[in-house]
């Protein structure tokens, strides 16, 4: 397993920021597409509070699920290759900082078979991804204030 974490601060309130990460039927509003991602969508929910959804990404289709959401708090996601070769857990903390919120994300990414040559590549990729995500999330946020 190896670790990706960012952090950044956004002017919106930590409801605000919370809100629009488990929204994920609207993050094509706010993420664009990119090399490593071209969208989300959104899944019948499993059980009461469960959300699951599957990103389409330039390794194919992750399937995930939120696994502990704290409103204004916590939201983590775990998402994998159905094949078992890639796992990935989101996780993002939120705190609340007077009228803004401090944000980390956190990314674990775990390989097995092939992809674990490619290892090296593709936490490039996941790194850059996860700024790019991060710095979209503090541009949408801040301009519809």
């Amino acid at each position: 397993m190896v670790r990706i974490t960012n952090t950044i601060d956004i002017d919106a309130s930590a409801m605000r920021v919370y809100s629009t990460l488990r929204a994920l039927d609207a993050y094509s509003s706010w993420l664009g597409h990119s090399t490593v991602y071209r969208g989300t969508e959104e899944r019948t929910p499993q059980a009461e509070g469960s959300l699951s959804y599957e990103d389409t990404t330039m390794v194919g289709r992750m399937r995930g699920e939120i696994v502990e959401d704290v409103p204004e708090h916590v939201l983590q996601f775990h998402q994998s290759k159905p094949n078992g070769s890639l796992d990935a857990v989101i996780r993002y903390e939120l705190e609340a900082t007077g009228a803004g919120t401090h944000l980390t994300r956190f990314g674990d990414l775990t390989t097995h078979g092939i992809l674990r040559i490619v290892q090296p590549i593709l936490l490039r990729m996941a790194a850059a991804e996860s700024e790019r995500t991060m710095t979209a999330l503090k541009r949408h946020l801040e301009r519809g204030a």
